[in-house]
């Protein structure tokens, strides 16, 4: 199994906890039925965001988080016998990819909605762990629903200090 790791591209996280943070995702992974083959968090600014977003998807607008999914479909891993969950049927799925996040607009969008930075960073890295695992949000339906499962990942998988 590949670690989940962290790159600082041209800007400081100071306010998380990266071994937590890690121990936790990888509690969300294992709750989804998923293992990480590889993920990437690349911490960035609005303005290095801004332009992933054009070159690579052609939007012209800030985000908070682009994730690029380099799953490959149908792999599977065996588990240990007695560890299956009956949404995974005995195997966890490997997910891998890049997920950049624009620390500005968390800290940002953490103002705006009157929680604290962490907490909003740990909601953003879940919804990027979510596309990998298969969700969308492209439809009022699809973002309810992965709003949900951000809350639940928030209650279940990380500590409230």
């Amino acid at each position: 199994m590949k670690e989940i790791n962290f790159v600082e591209q041209d800007c400081r996280v100071g306010f998380m906890r990266r071994n937590d943070t890690r121990a936790s995702l990888l509690k969300v992974l294992k709750r989804l039925g998923c293992v990480s083959s590889g993920i990437t968090y690349i911490f960035c600014s609005d303005k290095y965001l801004l332009k992933v977003n054009r070159e690579y998807l052609q939007h012209d607008t800030f985000t908070d988080i682009i994730t690029f999914d380099y799953t490959l479909p149908g792999d599977t891993f065996p588990i240990k016998p007695g560890k299956a969950t009956e949404k995974t049927s005995g195997k966890y799925r490997p997910v891998s990819g890049d997920i950049y996040i624009s620390v500005e607009r968390v800290k940002e969008n953490a103002r705006h909605f009157g929680v604290r930075q962490i907490d909003e960073l740990n909601r953003v890295l879940i919804h990027g762990l979510l596309h990998l695992a298969g969700y969308k949000d492209k439809t009022p339906k699809e973002e309810k629903a992965i709003h949900q499962k951000e809350d639940e990942m928030l209650a279940t998988c990380f500590s409230q200090e």
